[in-house]
């Protein structure tokens, strides 16, 4: 238990410092953002209380808010992402079945193609409540949507190749 504790805390860690110091500054055209830390979110326990996982995930995006100067947004974002999961996500994960826990979400603990949907999913649901947040309006309604879409399938390639590069578990 403990080491798994200590693993999501350095991956929470290492995965905010590359968003911040790397990624905050790779602004593709302007509009295009991509968020690798959310990462962290979505390979948290899924046997984990509701309410702790919503608040590591605002946590985590207060975070990512303060390094950045920005008021709120990465924490509100992520932090629907996590009640996306909670609603959706888990289910996903376990597939359907209520007792089964994941421990740790990724490629070689659950299918595939399952991580991939689960993913792109989280992905779209951060990015549309981000987009919309940062707009505050429909003036530029197409490329907001353009941007979250973009957005969208940047941080989902993102993941899949962390996910993939990730060294496997002896």
């Amino acid at each position: 238990m403990t080491k798994l504790v200590l693993s999501n805390i350095f991956r929470f860690i290492a995965l905010i410092v590359l968003q911040v110091l790397i990624l905050n500054y790779v602004y593709l055209g302007g509009y295009v953002l991509p968020f690798i830390y959310i990462l962290g979110v979505l390979m948290l326990p899924t046997n984990m209380g509701k309410n702790i996982t919503l608040l590591v995930a605002f946590v985590a995006g207060g975070v990512v808010d303060i390094f950045c100067n920005i008021p709120g947004f990465h924490a509100f974002s992520c932090t629907m992402m996590a009640f996306a999961r909670v609603l959706f996500g888990d289910r996903m994960l376990t597939q359907g079945d209520p007792d089964a826990i994941v421990e740790t979400p990724s490629v070689r603990q659950v299918p595939f193609q399952t991580f991939m949907g689960y993913a792109f999913l989280m992905s779209l649901v951060y990015s549309v409540t981000y987009g919309f947040v940062e707009a505050f309006s429909f003036g530029n309604f197409w490329m907001t949507l353009l941007s979250m879409f973009v957005n969208t399938l940047l941080t989902w390639l993102l993941i899949m190749l962390f996910q993939l590069l990730m060294p496997q578990k002896k």
